[in-house]
């Protein structure tokens, strides 16, 4: 996970295009969340938060953007594409959320 702290920063949003959720071969096997959208201008940095599975099997993935209040920046869309950990299972059912909205499920 990223550091989710920059001195004196601000949280911004982050304009989500497309999530897909990838399962890597391997055992247990890894979940990834592959998410591409863009950050409000080339000073923000993209930052997340990952909880769960809780009881209920529900994972929820937190995106957001940190930036300095006090630099000037130009006023621009910019890109990004990552990919997050969610976690490795076995086994299970689970729901993926991604800042309340849910993406998708996953079936090991």
């Amino acid at each position: 996970m990223p550091e989710t702290s920059i001195p004196g920063a601000i949280r911004g949003p982050v304009y989500v295009d497309s999530t897909d959720l990838l399962l890597l071969e391997s055992y247990p096997v890894q979940v990834r969340l592959q998410v591409s959208g863009t950050l409000p201008t080339p000073c923000h940095a993209l930052k997340w938060e990952v909880s769960g599975p809780d009881s209920e099997g529900r994972i929820d993935v937190e995106l957001f953007s940190l930036a300095s209040p006090e630099l000037a920046c130009i006023q621009v869309l910019e890109p990004f594409e990552t990919s997050i950990p969610l976690g490795s299972f076995e086994s299970g059912s689970f729901t993926v959320f991604l800042n309340g909205e849910r993406i998708g499920e996953i079936e090991l």
